[in-house]
């Protein structure tokens, strides 16, 4: 399937050159790429403004221009000439009238992996030289997976169901992140102890003198000799030193 993949891309891109100026007069849908799954159908429109074809193929592009089916046109009568063998019993064709021009629906029915393909319309004109003119579509890409269609109601309950479960984890989250914080700031405050700045030791209180003792004598004869013992620099002396005096 992997080269299925390529050959669709590597075909859009690599169209031959001489399909390209004829899509303006030729028409078909769906255009680029059409997905589908194994047994189902597709409808493939082919149409062109242009009046009086003589015939129509339905065509796949990556086997070698593969011709599908075959209609050839005379007057009024539309016969079916030839169907790959692939394809028996699983094309249906339809006309659709337009005015002007000229157009068929084709319907595939129960597509199968290998039926992945580009698919394109040409149609069969004579011109004055009474040649063949071959005008062909850009093509449908028809790739036909594995499994089966996901219905649309399914889809929407997954992602309502997906936005729910990740609203009620936000919420959640939000909430544990609320109670931690609240749990974090109680510890806090209880073992909270506020800063009390360095305080320098107070200075010895100076001690006291002592007492004087009880004594009998005069409170003046006391604090004489206390004079006395707080100036030990001064001296006394009976000696005399002549001019100096005592030293």
């Amino acid at each position: 399937m992997k080269a299925k993949w390529w050959s669709c891309v590597l075909a859009l891109l690599c169209m031959p050159a001489e399909v390209m100026p004829n899509t303006r007069t030729v028409l078909q849908s769906p255009l680029t790429i059409s997905n589908v799954w194994i047994n189902s159908s597709l409808e493939i429109k082919c149409s062109t403004p242009q009046g009086d074809p003589i015939g129509l193929s339905l065509k796949r592009h990556f086997l070698g221009d593969e011709q599908i089916l075959y209609l050839h046109f005379d007057k009024e009568v539309v016969t079916k000439n030839t169907t790959a063998d692939k394809f028996l019993n699983r094309i249906s064709i339809t006309e659709e009238q337009l005015d002007p021009g000229v157009g068929y629906k084709f319907k595939l029915s129960l597509l199968e992996q290998k039926d992945t393909d580009l698919y394109y319309c040409s149609w069969v004109y004579i011109d004055e030289k009474y040649n063949n003119l071959n005008l062909e579509s850009n093509g449908t890409v028809i790739i036909v997976g594995e499994g089966g269609p996901v219905k649309a109601c399914s889809l929407r309950t997954v992602d309502l169901t997906l936005i729910c479960l990740s609203i009620v984890a936000f919420t959640g989250i939000l909430l544990m992140f609320i109670c931690l914080m609240i749990v974090r700031c109680r510890r806090f405050k209880k073992n909270f102890t506020p800063f009390r700045g360095y305080a320098p030791p107070l200075p010895p209180r100076p001690s006291r003198p002592p007492r004087p003792p009880r004594t009998n004598q005069p409170r003046n004869i006391y604090m004489q000799q206390q004079t006395v013992n707080h100036c030990p620099y001064m001296m006394t002396s009976t000696h005399d030193y002549g001019i100096f005096g005592n030293v």
